[in-house]
C-alpha cells in the first residue's frame, strides 16, 4: 500500500465559499479585490506586497534542507549504532559477555532509532518534490506508515539470512526489490522493539517453517543482522531524498527559483502553496489518523471505540513523541524559525501583511495549546486511550483548531490552494 501524493485543486477564498463549504465541496478560490492592496511583489504572481520569494528561500534554506540533512547524518548514526548492538549480540552467544552488557547494547541502538525517528517526524511535515514522486515511493521506503506488515518483515529476516527468497535459489535477496513495508523505519521498530521472538505469520512458509524452535540468540543475531541491512538501505533513500533535493538541478533549487524565466512555476506563489500544502499533514495524518482514528472517531481495528493497537507507534510507543515532532515541525515552518536566528521569514509574517495577525494568533496560540494537552498525557498513548482517553480527545480538540484555521482562514487570507485530499473535510 502506497500513500498518494496529495494534489492541489483550487481553494476556499472568500466569505461567501466558505459558509457553504460546511454542506458543499466547492472549493474555488480566487484572490479577494484587498489582498495585497493591489500591488505586488515583482514575480510573487500578482496580488501581494509580501516578498514571497524570501519566504520561499527562507523556509527552504532554514528549515527543509537542514531537516533533510540531519536525517541523513542520523541515518548514519543509526547504522553504526545497530551494527555496535548485532557485534555485541553475537559476543553474547558466544559468552564473552554479560546479559547486561547485551541489554545497555539494545537500549543504545533503540535510542538511535528513537533520535532517527523524531527526525522523520519532522520531515514528515515536509513532503513535497522528490518525496511526493510516484504517488511518494521514495516516502515510503523510508517510512511506510500506516501502511506495515510484520509477517513480511520477520520472512524477508529469514531471506536475508538465507540469501534467497523462500529458499528459492533462482532468487537472491536484493531488499533494494523488496516492498516499502519490509524496509524503513517501520521494519526497524519491529526488529529491534519486539520482545515476541516468535514469527508474526498466522501461517509459516517453507523458510520460516523452523524459525519458532530456534535459539533465543539465533533469532536476535538473526534479526540484528537484518536491522542492519535495513538500516544500510535506509541511509541509502536519506541519501537519495538530498540528492534529489540539492544541486543545481535539485528541487529546493526549482522552489527557490519560481517564477523565473524557465522555471516550472508560473509565480512565486505556485511555490509557496506547495509548500503550504506540506502543512496539511496535521489534517489528515495527524488529526485524523493519529488520533482520531484510534479514539474510534473513525471506524478502527475495533470497530467505533478507542483501540490502542491502531496509534502510529505501538511496538516502541513512540506515538506521543511523533505527534509532538510533527507540532515542532509545523510551528517551524509556520514560523519561518529554522537554524539561523537572524532570519525567520514565515507564513505568520505574510498572514501580518494581509491583515491577518488574528488568524496567526490564533493558531499559534493552538500549537501552544495542542503542546499542553499532549504534555499532560501521562505515559504512552496507548496507555492513555486506556486510562485517560479524555485527554487524547482534548488533544484532538486542540489540534483540530489549528487545522480549522489552516483550511480556512489560513488558506483565504492568503489566497492559496487547498490540497484535494482537503477538499470538503468539514470536521
Amino acid at each position: 500500500m502506497l500513500i498518494s501524493a496529495k494534489l492541489k485543486p483550487i481553494a476556499l477564498a472568500t466569505s461567501l465559499v466558505l459558509t457553504l463549504a460546511a454542506c458543499s465541496e466547492d472549493t474555488t478560490s480566487t484572490q479577494g479585490p484587498n489582498f495585497g492592496g493591489g500591488t505586488s511583489e515583482p514575480g510573487n504572481g500578482g496580488g501581494t506586497t509580501f516578498d514571497e520569494k524570501a519566504l520561499v528561500a527562507n523556509l527552504v534554506d532554514n528549515v527543509i534542507t537542514p531537516t533533510f540533512t540531519s536525517f541523513n547524518q542520523q541515518a548514519s548514526a543509526n547504522k553504526q549504532s545497530i551494527e555496535s548492538y548485532c557485534a555485541v549480540e553475537k559476543a553474547a552467544m558466544a559468552g564473552d559477555v554479560t546479559e547486561q552488557q547485551r541489554l545497555a547494547a539494545l537500549a543504545s541502538a533503540q535510542t538511535s532509532w528513537r533520535d532517527t525517528t523524531a527526525l522523520w517526524q519532522h520531515a514528515e511535515l515536509m513532503q513535497m518534490g522528490p518525496l511526493l514522486e510516484n504517488e511518494g515511493e521514495l516516502r515510503n521506503l523510508i517510512y511506510s506508515w500506516p501502511a506495515k506488515s510484520l509477517c513480511g518483515v520477520d520472512q524477508d529476516t529469514v531471506y536475508f539470512e538465507d540469501g534467497v527468497i523462500n529458499q528459492n535459489a533462482s532468487r537472491p535477496y536484493d531488499i533494494k526489490q523488496r516492498t516499502a513495508t519490509r524496509r524503513g523505519l517501520v521494519s526497524l521498530e519491529h526488529l529491534l522493539f519486539t520482545e515476541q521472538l516468535n514469527h508474526s505469520c498466522s501461517v509459516a512458509n517453507d523458510a520460516l517453517a523452523t524459525w519458532n524452535n530456534r535459539s533465543d540468540s539465533e533469532r536476535r543475531i538473526a534479526r540484528c543482522e537484518f536491522a542492519v541491512e535495513v538500516a544500510s538501505d535506509l541511509v541509502d533513500n536519506s541519501q537519495v531524498l538530498l540528492d534529489k533535493w540539492n544541486g543545481d538541478n535539485g528541487y529546493a533549487m526549482t522552489l527557490k527559483n519560481a517564477g523565473e524565466v524557465g522555471s516550472s512555476f508560473d509565480s512565486v506563489h505556485g511555490a509557496v502553496n506547495v509548500i503550504s500544502d506540506a502543512l496539511f499533514y496535521l489534517t489528515e495524518e495527524l488529526k485524523d489518523q493519529k488520533l482520531a482514528l484510534p479514539l474510534g472517531y473513525e471506524s478502527n481495528s475495533c470497530g467505533l471505540e478507542a483501540c490502542p493497537q491502531d496509534v502510529e507507534s505501538p511496538i516502541a510507543a513512540q506515538s506521543l513523541a511523533n505527534i509532538k515532532a510533527n507540532l515542532a515541525a509545523f510551528e517551524k515552518l509556520f514560523t519561518g524559525n529554522g537554524v539561523m536566528q537572524d532570519n525567520t521569514t514565515g507564513f505568520d509574517d505574510f498572514l501580518v501583511e494581509e491583515e491577518g495577525t488574528d488568524v496567526k494568533d490564533a493558531m499559534l496560540t493552538g500549537l501552544e495549546q495542542s503542546n499542553a494537552a499532549l504534555d499532560a498525557i501521562n505515559g504512552s498513548l496507548q496507555q492513555a486511550l486506556i486510562d485517560e482517553k479524555d485527554k487524547v480527545e482534548t488533544s484532538h480538540a486542540k489540534v483540530k483548531d489549528v487545522t480549522d484555521q489552516l483550511k480556512h482562514d489560513f488558506i483565504n487570507k492568503l489566497a492559496l490552494e487547498l490540497p484535494k485530499s482537503s477538499a470538503g473535510d468539514n470536521d
